[in-house]
């Protein structure tokens, strides 16, 4: 075989390989390598080796020129011409990397384009690159609560995938939520095997309260309550912090089971009650607001973190009047002692004060005489008030000497002026006693000098009841005739009216019921007593007198 048979057999061999390749090489799908040769509108035409041009969308091609060699895939070949594309490209890396995260575990970015809301889906599109991506509703957020979903439009989150779906049309299903969730108890995980109670760790506040703030910590939210923000009184966490802040907090307690972290940020700072005792010395007098009441006494704010406490027996020198405080009071006191438990200095207001009661004993003492206006009436006595710090009390039987009111409301008025005289003071039961009948002589110690038993007075009748008579006595006193003891003759009361006079005898001087007894009965049988050992003796007289006559007669002669 000549040479040039041979060169045309090896051309033949050459072309037919070209040609088997070619066939192989150019079909849909297929990934070839070519050059820019020309951009008119938006359309690009390139060469890449075969019978006729590509054509390929401008808005493909990112900053390539006309010259420049780019890498595409063959999308269409017809009589119309090969349609080429640079994202199919980019879709099967995308789907590449898109597979190799799902056996990962890891997330994706998804960038969201549009919100869709129809009657059979609900929920969010998107693309990883050139892969369809959609994420259900449900799944866009932890927090599903008051969602608007213009929030997530043209933004780009991390989304655990669901499912991949591959064949011609790819696509994935995705989950922010599952990726937020799946990273938070990571998190949680490496917090609690990182940090124990005591460490230091920097938080910013995600969320303010009335009774705290929570702190996230990375991985998981502390709680920091309004009474470990500072040593003094929190009553309003805004005043003391802003959300976002930054700062360095102490874990104070870790609840791994509950996943719940408690943190302070006064522990940062000294307690200032380690030199209350030096700054607040027993016996000193301190100075404070009153923040609270209690069952025993109430809180009093000395300074940011100390506290005083006043004992209710310690707010004043009166037991009975229940002297109480008022929030927002500023009080004054002694320091008495330290409760360290509770980390309170003992306050005394009352030691600050004069004792009324010695006040009331030097100035008026017992047996002094008071004026006073009457407050009140009662059953058993009249509260009066003269000026001291407590009303003195007049019991009803310590208003007559001679006889107890049955009704005192007949004889004062609230508002009368009064004078009597201090009978007792007791301090431990808070009572003044007070006596009017006190202001004269008691008429009873001298009852027995002017009305001694036996003695017959000529009596005034005041009045006749069923009992008997009652008459008039010296000193304004008063006596009663009961009716068995009247005059036989005139047993009837009805023979007495009140104005007539009676002479009677003393029989029995009642001090304690305030009665004087007499009787008339008693006082004819004493009469007649009388007149008959008068007679007697009268005739005891006249018989001496005669037999002396007849003996001197007979003498006589």
């Amino acid at each position: 075989m000549s040479n040039e048979n041979r060169q045309n057999e090896e051309r033949m061999e050459d072309f037919e390989s070209f040609f088997e390749e070619s066939l192989q090489q150019y079909h849909t799908g297929a990934e070839v390598k070519g050059t820019i040769v020309e951009i008119k509108g938006d359309t690009a035409l390139i060469n890449f080796g075969y019978k006729t041009e590509g054509v390929v969308n401008r808005s493909e091609l990112e900053d390539e020129n006309v010259g420049d060699e780019v890498e595409l895939s063959i999308v269409k070949m017809n009589n119309n011409g090969v349609f080429l594309s640079k994202k199919a490209i980019n879709a099967k890396g995308d789907w590449s990397a898109i597979k190799e995260k799902e056996n990962n575990g890891e997330p994706v970015e998804v960038k969201i384009t549009e919100y869709v809301n129809t009657e059979k889906v609900k929920g969010y599109r998107g693309k990883v690159g050139e892969i369809e991506a959609f994420i259900p509703e449900t799944h866009i957020d932890i927090h599903l609560k008051n969602i608007d979903p213009a929030k997530f439009l043209h933004k780009t989150v991390l989304a655990k995938i669901l499912k991949a779906h591959g064949g011609k049309r790819q696509s994935i299903l995705v989950s922010p939520r599952q990726y937020l969730s799946d990273e938070a108890k990571k998190l949680k995980s490496e917090f609690f095997e990182k940090y124990n109670v005591g460490d230091k760790i920097k938080g910013a506040v995600k969320t303010l309260k009335d009774y705290g703030a929570f702190i996230s910590l990375g991985g998981i939210d502390g709680f920091l309550h309004k009474n470990e923000m500072s040593w003094g009184r929190v009553k309003n966490p805004a005043k003391f912090l802003a959300e976002n802040d930054v700062l360095e907090v102490v874990i104070l307690e870790i609840d791994k089971a509950a996943c719940k972290v408690a943190v302070g940020v006064k522990q940062l700072q000294e307690d200032p009650w380690d030199d209350a005792a030096k700054n607040y010395p027993e016996g000193s007098s301190v100075k404070g607001t009153v923040v609270a009441r209690k069952r025993a006494g109430y809180v009093v704010e000395i300074a940011p973190g100390i506290d005083g406490f006043v004992p209710n027996e310690e707010i004043g020198w009166l037991k009975n009047t229940k002297s109480t405080l008022n929030i927002k009071d500023i009080v004054e006191g002694r320091v008495t002692g330290y409760d360290n438990e509770r980390k309170r200095v003992i306050m005394s207001v009352k030691d600050l004060i004069d004792n009324p009661w010695k006040t009331l004993k030097e100035e008026n003492p017992e047996g002094s005489i008071v004026k006073g206006t009457i407050k009140n009436i009662t059953d058993f006595g009249l509260f009066v008030d003269f000026g001291s710090f407590l009303d003195g009390l007049v019991r009803k039987g310590d208003i007559s000497w001679r006889e107890e009111p049955a009704n005192l409301n007949e004889l004062y008025s609230v508002g009368d002026v009064v004078e009597a005289k201090i009978l007792h003071i007791d301090e431990n039961k808070e009572r003044i006693s007070l006596g009017i009948k006190q202001l004269e002589v008691n008429p009873w110690k001298e009852v027995t000098k002017l009305l001694p038993q036996g003695k017959a007075v000529e009596v005034k009748i005041t009045a006749v009841n069923k009992q008997g008579l009652e008459v008039e006595l010296p000193l304004e006193m008063k006596g009663i005739i009961f009716a068995s003891e009247l005059d036989p003759a005139k047993a009837s009361l009805d023979q007495y009216n009140a104005g007539d006079t009676v002479t009677a005898t003393v029989i029995k001087t009642d001090n304690k019921e305030k009665q004087v007894i007499l009787s008339i009965k008693k006082y004819l049988q004493d009469s007649e007593r009388r007149e008959t050992k008068e007679y007697m003796k009268k005739m005891e007289t006249n018989i001496e007198t005669g037999f002396g006559n007849i003996f001197m007669d007979k003498f006589d002669k």
